[in-house]
């Protein structure tokens, strides 16, 4: 890197829909933004700048368009990896879909003097929603200063400090409809975590995002899962974000992969599917009991009501149909260690209306604890859906 005794900015004039949209950097990064940020990272006011094209490159760009909407300020021997704002706000990504990319150049390139930002340009659109906020502490939380913080989150973007923290923040904060969460973070014991991360659209943005801030919040002692899985084209987070999760460390991939679930299920008879748990949590949500309402996700286990081990046993299904009806989230629900064993063992039955019942011969103490610790009497109307009386059905067909 040159020493500059005058800051300057080194930026791609070309975004990735520039052609299309007539839209380039040179028009939204203006005089009083260069100045504005200048003044902030360097703390002088004068500055030079070079917009240049796709063919450009040095140690710190790439001879392709702007990835991940940076600038680049050099002053003296330090870097300031810039990251602009979308000028657009309306969608739940929109916002943030490059500072996955962002990262990753500035993780990947080895230059000892360098600082990371984000920079809000002005936007339509609301980017100070709950689910904003939590993108924008992961952003902290992985290293990013904020130049010009709008009023509305002013004071709010605090760093995370641990797991735990993003767990119970998106817990809080979490997205209403859950099948639009990109990711999901379970703990499952005491430094034992599962992610599991979609991968396909923008949702693979915001799982980058998650997982950067789990690695730098894990500890030695924590094991952690991000469990790739999708059910379209892409089955795996771009070549780049997972380059940069592996670097980092801490984080073991997995891609949920048809064949390994296929001999989990020739071998078990109870499945530990990671399918299975994906797809109950885009029809149910965060782990809690159907039955109790417990939400310590430590103790929350899928619950099969068509059993893994009747599903074996059916000669007229093909392994492809054992393997989908196994994992359908239709066949399941969540359910606390207790409950999942009384409904194993038959003392709790459920109807195909979802009325829960007791088996008839237990004493008056039994029945006056499941009573205690069963809040729930009917399943709520959404989750009896025809596949649902079906898997009903079935349970009871074959006791």
């Amino acid at each position: 890197m040159i020493y500059r005794e005058i800051p300057k900015f080194i930026i791609k004039r070309n975004m990735q829909k520039s052609a299309k949209t007539g839209v380039y950097f040179d028009y939204l990064v203006t005089d009083p933004i260069m100045r504005q940020i200048c003044i902030e990272v360097t703390g002088k006011s004068d500055y030079e700048v070079e917009f240049v094209e796709n063919d450009y490159s040095d140690e710190f760009l790439d001879a392709q368009y702007n990835q991940g909407r940076l600038g680049i300020l050099q002053y003296h021997n330090t870097a300031a990896y810039i990251s602009f704002s979308d000028e657009k706000c309306d969608g739940r990504d929109s916002g943030i879909q490059s500072v996955p990319t962002a990262f990753n150049r500035f993780y990947s390139n080895t230059h000892a003097d360098k600082k990371l930002y984000f920079y809000f340009l002005p936007c339509s659109g609301n980017n100070a929603t709950s689910y904003y906020l939590f993108m924008y502490r992961l952003m902290k939380t992985v290293g990013f200063d904020f130049i010009n913080t709008p009023s509305s989150l002013a004071g709010q973007i605090n760093a995370f400090t641990s797991i735990d923290d993003i767990i119970r923040a998106r817990k809080e904060n979490g997205d209403k409809n859950s099948g639009n969460n990109a990711a999901y973070i379970l703990k499952n014991a005491p430094h034992e975590y599962e992610i599991f991360g979609k991968t396909y659209g923008a949702n693979k943005y915001a799982t980058s995002l998650i997982c950067y801030a789990i690695c730098k919040l894990a500890h030695s002692e924590d094991h952690i899962t991000l469990y790739e899985y999708n059910e379209k084209d892409l089955k795996e987070l771009p070549a780049a974000s997972l380059k940069v999760i592996r670097s980092m460390g801490n984080i073991n991939i997995v891609n949920i992969d048809d064949e390994i679930e296929r001999r989990e299920l020739e071998e078990n008879d109870s499945l530990r599917s990671p399918r299975f748990n994906a797809h109950l949590l885009d029809r149910l949500g965060e782990k809690h009991c159907a039955l109790c309402n417990c939400s310590i996700s430590e103790i929350i286990q899928g619950a099969h009501i068509w059993p893994v081990s009747n599903i074996k046993r059916m000669t007229t299904l093909s392994s492809d149909e054992k393997l989908a009806f196994a994992t359908d989230g239709e066949n399941g629900l969540w359910m606390c260690q207790n409950h999942h064993k009384m409904f194993d063992s038959n003392i709790l039955f459920l109807s195909d209306t979802g009325e829960i019942s007791y088996k008839k011969d237990l004493s008056e103490d039994d029945e006056n604890y499941i009573n205690s610790v069963t809040t729930v009497s009917t399943l709520p109307a959404n989750l009896i859906t025809p596949r649902y009386k079906d898997y009903i059905g079935k349970r009871y067909a074959t006791t």
